[in-house]
């Protein structure tokens, strides 16, 4: 079956909408059951979204996949994600420093320690 615009994420046996109020219900009932925090069934979009970033998914892709007109949307909606890239990417950095002064006394990357800058 081919989506269209007009089918729903969520819907009833035959397709036709569901109510808001029905889902938010049973949404939680659910994760009361499940012993979870109270959270917003629209939590869910922005936890898949925040997990879709922090794994490296291109941002492009992700601002697609939840509709924003421009990637600074979503971008300036996660931006508290950039101090969990800031460590691993001044890790990243200090390995290639410290690579290219083991294999280049001039410190000019070698053909070696470009194929693999974070051996």
């Amino acid at each position: 079956m081919k989506l269209i615009e007009d089918h729903f994420v969520v819907s009833a046996y035959g397709g036709e909408p569901v109510n808001p109020n029905t889902i938010h219900k049973q949404f939680l009932y659910e994760t009361m059951l499940a012993g979870m925090k109270r959270i917003r069934f629209h939590d869910l979009r922005h936890t898949h979204a925040t997990i879709m970033l922090e794994i490296g998914e291109n941002s492009k892709l992700v601002s697609e996949k939840l509709g924003h007109s421009k990637v600074s949307i979503t971008l300036d909606k996660f931006t508290h994600l950039l101090r969990i890239y800031r460590t691993p990417l001044q890790k990243t950095f200090q390995k290639l420093q410290e690579k290219r002064a083991r294999n280049n006394k001039s410190g000019h990357l070698t053909k070696k320690a470009m194929e693999n800058p974070i051996a």
